[in-house]
Parts: C-alpha cells; sequence; structure tokens
C-alpha cells in the first residue's frame, strides 16, 4: 500500500485480492459502459421460445421511458461488483452474457459483439423455461469491500488517505448520486458495498412506509422491513403504480409470521382499491402483472395477483368483471323452478 502523489490511499491489484477484493468483472463492466455511452446498442426485441423475455421492456416503456434510451443510462452506471459472468452462455467469440445479480430476480443482459463496436442487447429476468433464478440473501454486505467505476471524486483525508468517491448507482427505475468513502486500486476505487446498499433500502423502505402511514393509515411496526437488495425486485424501485404494487407485493414476501403477512396482504388490497383508474389503465395494468409474474418466485403468486384484480374492479361499482355472470342474471335466468 501506498499514499499516491494526490495524497491517496493505493493498493496493487494483488494487496485487493489478498483483502478479498474480486475485480474480476472490471474489465467486462467497462466494456459494456463505454459502449452504452458511445450510443452503439440496439435491442433485441425478437421474442425468445419461452415468452418470458421482453416483460421489462414493457415496463419500462409503462414508467414513460424509451427501452433503448433507459438500458444506454442502465449500461452506464452498472459496477463490477453488481454482475456475473456467464461465459457458458457464451456460444460464438462476440457474445457476452452477464447477469446483475442485486435483484430478487437477476437481470440477464446478453450482449452481442458481431458487429464490431455495435452490440445487440437482450435485457430481462432471469429464468429457465419460466422458473425464476432467485437470488439467495446476501448477509455480509455490509462490511464487503468491492470495486467501483467512479464517476468523479471528491476531499481527500491528508492524514489516512481514504477520498470521498462519487457515483451514480441505479437499481430499477431509481438512479442516486452516491458519495462514499474509498481508497484507490489501478484504475478503479474500493468502497463498502453496505455503504451504497443502505441508501437504496432507506429509499426503498421510506416509500413502503409513506404507503402505509400517509396513503393507506396502517401500522408500519407492524412488518418487516427490506434488509437485503436481494429481497427487491426491479421492477419496485419506481414511483408509478405498478412499482407501488410490485413493491407491496415483494413486502408480503419477506414476511416471517401470519399477522405481518396479513398485514402486508391489506396493505396491498387496500392500496389496489384506492386505485383511480380507467377501464384501459387497468386491463393495461393487469396484463403487465401477469406478464412480469409469469416469472416468479413468490409462494401464492396467483393467489395474490388474484387479490389485486378484483380489489381493482371492486371500486367500481359499473365495472361488469364477472362477464360470465351475464347469463345468470338476465330475466330468463332469474325465474325460480
Amino acid at each position: 500500500m501506498i499514499i499516491n502523489g494526490l495524497g491517496m490511499r493505493e493498493i496493487s491489484a494483488e494487496e485487493a485480492r489478498k483483502i478479498g477484493v474480486d475485480l474480476t468483472y472490471v474489465g467486462v463492466c467497462k466494456k459494456l459502459r463505454k459502449l452504452a455511452k458511445l450510443d452503439r446498442l440496439q435491442l433485441d426485441e425478437t421474442m425468445h421460445r419461452s415468452n418470458l423475455n421482453l416483460h421489462l421492456f414493457k415496463y419500462i416503456k409503462y414508467c414513460g421511458l424509451s427501452p433503448l434510451e433507459y438500458i444506454k443510462e442502465y449500461l452506464s452506471n452498472l459496477q463490477p461488483y453488481m454482475i456475473e459472468r456467464r461465459k457458458d452462455q457464451e456460444k460464438q467469440e462476440s457474445f457476452i452474457c452477464v447477469v446483475d445479480n442485486m435483484y430478487r430476480i437477476s437481470v440477464y443482459i446478453k450482449a452481442d459483439n458481431s458487429f464490431g463496436d455495435e452490440m445487440i442487447i437482450s435485457f430481462h429476468e432471469d429464468n429457465i423455461r419460466g422458473v425464476a433464478k432467485t437470488n439467495s440473501l446476501i448477509k455480509n454486505t455490509k462490511d464487503r469491500l468491492v470495486p467501483v467505476i467512479a464517476d468523479s471524486y471528491g476531499s481527500i483525508n491528508r492524514e489516512n488517505g481514504n477520498v470521498s468517491v462519487k457515483l451514480f448507482v441505479q437499481r430499477g427505475m431509481k438512479t442516486l448520486p452516491i458519495d462514499v468513502i474509498g481508497f484507490k486500486c489501478k484504475d478503479v476505487f474500493i468502497v463498502r458495498e453496505g455503504d451504497i446498499d443502505r441508501q437504496f433500502l432507506d429509499y426503498c423502505n421510506q416509500y413502503i412506509r409513506d404507503l402505509y402511514t400517509s396513503n393507506l393509515k396502517l401500522d408500519f411496526d407492524q412488518v418487516e422491513v427490506f434488509s437485503m437488495l436481494q429481497q427487491i425486485s426491479f421492477t419496485s424501485y419506481g414511483r408509478d403504480t405498478f412499482s407501488s404494487l410490485s413493491l407491496l407485493i415483494d413486502s408480503i414476501a419477506i414476511q416471517q409470521d401470519s399477522i405481518s403477512k396479513q398485514t402486508a396482504d391489506f396493505a396491498l388490497v387496500t392500496f389496489a382499491q384506492s386505485l383511480k383508474l380507467t377501464e384501459n389503465q387497468k386491463k393495461e395494468l393487469i396484463e403487465l402483472l401477469n406478464e412480469k409474474y409469469m416469472v416468479s418466485d413468490i409462494k401464492s403468486i396467483d393467489d395474490i395477483l388474484y387479490r389485486i384484480k378484483s380489489a381493482m374492479y371492486a371500486t367500481n361499482e359499473d365495472a361488469n368483471y364477472f362477464k360470465e355472470l351475464d347469463t345468470l342474471d338476465s330475466p330468463q335466468s332469474m325465474k325460480l323452478d
């Protein structure tokens, strides 16, 4: 370890490995970030055989964004510690396959570099024939040291050589400007993963607290809060209606006892009942829910979705949700034998 010419504490790659820092994916992450910023991306919008590879594009459009522009920004903010390379799926030399593991279900990213510096990108939740590849909960991120590609750096502590590292980190629809303490290693900085994770966990927990206490008038102390990013879905980081439903569903999934599950379920149903939507908006939302949760690991997800749909229509007295019963309501069918 040295103090470099700028006054920063700096270690070598070998020293980084000795203290448990994994630099494996720095190179591939830099390549994806560079190509995204150079505006050389296209999207693979062909339907795969599973029919389960386009739902995130539909969610992004639902949020009012262009999928291509969104994914350019997403890849521009990707960090090495978030990803894992899937070399077994790189059937051609031009392929780069990685998964972003910082979600409940990993996001699969495949870049086809067959056309020189122009990349064709696939982007969807990781699954095998509809079975979600769920991430195991990682409980030791608080103190884990990870490499990051900094946007810039700020003040340097002249006493110990630590530096203020500034970067943009993106989870789903949310991008946060992050300022954390770190030190130098080659052309990246080393920081504590927990310092980054905590800011996103605080964001999600505060938003769901607002849903419970401000909008729904419920006792938030009765439910478990999020403690790891792997408990939260890609679609739970926005402030739109679908993202809110997704976050409330994630909240149900982490509850440990029947009382907290009932409270979380009541919050979800109450929120769905409170929505003021046109028939077309309801239809769009239900189609998106159906498609999104075709890839899911959540127990009883079909029952949860049914409760959401029923609650959305229960608030509209004119909506004939059960059209199958029309014949039973006709004058002829009302006659008793």
